[in-house]
């Protein structure tokens, strides 16, 4: 009798081991299999945005939904199951690496539909789950199933392909004295891997939390641009991005990389404008005078009016937008300015190569060498015609008066690539131009 006893206390002790990271299902108990279309939620923390995870439900087919979380409790079982649609909704807490390589789990969550990263520590999710067999299974489930993952605050921070643990958890000031106050809290391409989301780096709670800059700018902007910074000193990486979003809001990434906002707050999308950083040295103040040019997108102000191309950012060119508007932020000797409308200099040489044909323009012949004709699909308006070189400088500038065609003599331009840019009204058309 003790024997069977004591086998019996064995055999509860394994099975509730294996399940003891189940804070509770809600909905039907029995899996369904729908078919998932690919997406990413990027909540920057504080109150949810109820529109992102029905946008998720929807992307699911109505699947089975599992919420992980290092820290917490259940909380988001009853939320999100009471926004309908979901077959389930079940939450894991998962604070090992033990717990992360259990089979059954792993397998458990495999079957889901859609996954979703609560806040918390992100360097709690980073050193339990890289390199488990819950690390495979999260890039199983955005990559080869097409599940939308999504995260708020910790849980968005993780998503990039570069991300910041969080350890030292720098403020603004902190870092534009000295970018290397966030010491090696910068990790690059070792943990999930969206395809949209490469070069790029996530901060959440971005006007809340981050303390204040000597010239009384509140929030993480300023640390935001410490780790692009670091990012180009540090890795040699070019063109590199920032994507961060303010408290009660939401970007969701569709299959194809559009990133529409939702919720109460401001989205902001960051990417190098232009040189790297002048000064970016361990204990010296930041300096990085071509610094960032920065879409930002507010939600529609309401906390249920779901994703709209109307507010959006095209994640696969970062060209294609709408809804928002334009700013550049530099840094000079730790001080960061943000709000500036225009760049220096005002056409990047990173971008020139970048340009693609304009259907508002053409050019022929292109290549040439000597003189080439501009046609204008549009001669009703009077047009400015500039001609910048790679490192943004003005090399020839035309003014045509309401003809269809004008043109160019570029003999005297040295043999390069250029950009034009043809400017009607307040409207701006940019063509690559070369010179052979």
């Amino acid at each position: 009798m003790k024997k069977f006893f004591l086998i019996c206390l064995v055999l509860f002790i394994g099975i509730y081991s294996c399940n003891a990271q189940s804070l509770g299902r809600v909905g039907s108990a029995t899996d369904i299999t729908t078919t998932c279309t690919a997406g990413t939620v990027l909540m920057g923390g504080g109150t949810d945005v109820d529109a992102a995870f029905k946008w998720m439900i929807n992307k699911s087919g109505g699947g089975d939904f599992v919420v992980i979380r290092a820290t917490g409790t259940n909380a988001y079982n009853s939320y999100i199951y009471s926004l309908g649609g979901a077959n389930s909704v079940e939450t894991f807490l998962i604070n090992t690496v033990a717990q992360a390589n259990d089979a059954t789990l792993v397998q458990t969550i495999m079957k889901a539909e859609a996954v979703f990263f609560a806040g918390g520590n992100q360097n709690d999710y980073i050193t339990n789950y890289k390199g488990t067999a819950l690390g495979t299974a999260l890039d199983y489930l955005a990559n080869t199933k097409h599940a939308p993952i999504g995260g708020t605050s910790a849980g968005m921070a993780i998503q990039g392909y570069i991300y910041y643990d969080g350890i030292t958890n720098v403020n603004s000031s902190d870092v534009l004295p000295n970018p290397y106050a966030s010491g090696t809290g910068i990790h690059y391409n070792d943990f999930l891997h969206n395809p949209f989301l490469q070069n790029t780096i996530c901060d959440t709670h971005f006007v809340t939390k981050g303390g204040t800059t000597t010239n009384g700018i509140t929030g993480r902007q300023g640390r935001l641009m410490t780790f692009l910074a670091r990012m180009i000193t540090d890795q040699s990486l070019h063109d590199v991005k920032g994507i961060a979003c303010e408290e009660k809001t939401a970007i969701c990434i569709d299959e194809n990389g559009l990133g529409m906002v939702v919720g109460l707050g401001k989205a902001y999308f960051l990417e190098q404008w232009c040189a790297a950083p002048e000064t970016c040295v361990s204990g010296q103040p930041l300096t990085w005078t071509n610094g960032a040019r920065v879409y930002i997108i507010s939600g529609s102000g309401s906390n249920t009016a779901l994703p709209t191309n109307a507010l959006s950012f095209d994640l696969t060119n970062w060209t294609t937008v709408a809804g928002g508007n334009y700013q550049f932020w530099t840094v000079n000797a730790g001080v960061l300015t943000i709000g500036q409308t225009t760049g220096t200099p005002t056409v990047c040489s990173l971008k020139v190569n970048e340009v693609t044909a304009n259907q508002e323009i053409v050019i022929a012949p292109n290549p040439s060498h000597t003189n080439t004709t501009i046609t204008l699909t549009d001669s009703a308006m009077a047009s400015n015609v500039i001609v910048y070189n790679t490192l943004g400088q003005k090399m020839l500038e035309q003014y045509n008066l309401f003809e269809d065609k004008l043109i160019l003599d570029i003999t005297a331009l040295p043999v390069a690539t250029y950009c034009v840019e043809v400017q009607q009204g307040d409207k701006k058309y940019r063509t690559k131009l070369i010179k052979n």
